[in-house]
């Protein structure tokens, strides 16, 4: 695996095997052989409350094993857990950060869980491994820690495509050359069009005065578009906006100087998801056809599309 390796994805509530709302994220650092854990929840515990003890678990057979990690801490009404274990031999459970596949976490009467491709973990399969160290610190270096779904497999495989096409990954900056390189034509423009053919689009004029064209697919609808069309791979965050609301936007901002095109992720305010969406470079939220953003409001986490 390659030195380096860093990920986010969303924690969900399972109630009798099914997967509910998000609750929180798991974020994993990896590089030069060490992994740094980070597990952030929504949440606090009551005197007498069995504290939530979380796992990271990999595939044997038909069963999900996990190691465990640690016990999560009521730090100002989060749960949180932090540490850093070896890449190749996590907690020292004998399987790789590679081999692994999410995070599973029990409370009392609750279940938690992260997978890292953000489908669904069948908890039902979920079974600890023995505990190879004493777990007073979690078998790590310890740190301080500052919907319903139930989708069926063909929405689920639409999301899936809906990442791989339009999550994109920004480009490494290129090495300045003696020659200035031909200009490109501007592909977006051409995949646009293409996009306007096939659905409806709407438009109005936003508090800057420029024209706002938005394209709304849904799963069923994501399907029908070229996965060749935009350059993409996958994104946690707009896999967990499909899930939630069906459908994404895509938004094309025209002005007398430019053109800027964008993808447009569903979501309500909040200073959390602001911190979620900007992980994942979804920097601007926006309010259709109304000026600024405030607590609670319903919008689009936005993100530029680049050529």
């Amino acid at each position: 695996m390659s030195d380096y390796k860093r990920f986010i994805c969303y924690i969900y509530e399972y109630v009798q095997g099914e997967k509910r709302e998000s609750l929180g994220f798991v974020k994993v650092n990896a590089r030069e052989g060490k992994c740094k854990i980070q597990i952030h929840m929504r949440g606090f515990y009551t005197r007498g409350q069995k504290p939530c003890e979380a796992y990271i678990f990999t595939q044997k057979r038909e069963r999900l094993s996990g190691q465990p990690l640690g016990v999560l801490e009521d730090k100002n009404g989060a749960l949180e857990w932090s540490g850093v274990t070896e890449t190749d031999n996590l907690m020292k459970g004998g399987f790789s950060l590679e081999e692994s596949q999410g995070i599973y976490i029990e409370g009392e009467e609750h279940i938690y869980a992260a997978q890292w491709d953000d489908f669904p973990v069948d908890v039902e399969r979920f079974e600890p491994l023995r505990r190879s160290v004493r777990q007073t610190v979690g078998g790590a270096s310890q740190e301080t820690a500052s919907e319903k779904t139930g989708e069926p497999e063909e929405e689920i495989r639409a999301a899936q495509i809906a990442a791989e096409a339009f999550a994109e990954e920004q480009p490494e900056p290129a090495m300045a050359k003696q020659e200035e390189p031909k200009r490109k034509p501007d592909s977006r423009q051409e995949q646009w069009e293409y996009l306007t053919r096939h659905f409806p689009v709407m438009q109005y004029v936003d508090g800057e005065g420029a024209v706002m064209s938005s394209i709304r697919l849904d799963p069923k609808s994501l399907t029908r578009v070229p996965r060749d069309k935009w350059e993409l791979g996958n994104n946690s965050f707009l896999l967990h906006g499909i899930y939630h609301y069906r459908h994404l936007l895509l938004l094309k901002r025209q002005t007398e100087a430019e053109i800027t095109y964008y993808i447009g992720v569903p979501g309500v305010y909040s200073d959390q998801e602001q911190m979620m969406a900007s992980m994942f470079g979804f920097q601007e939220f926006r309010m259709l056809k109304e000026p600024g953003a405030g607590k609670g409001a319903f919008g689009y986490w936005c993100r530029t599309l680049g050529t």
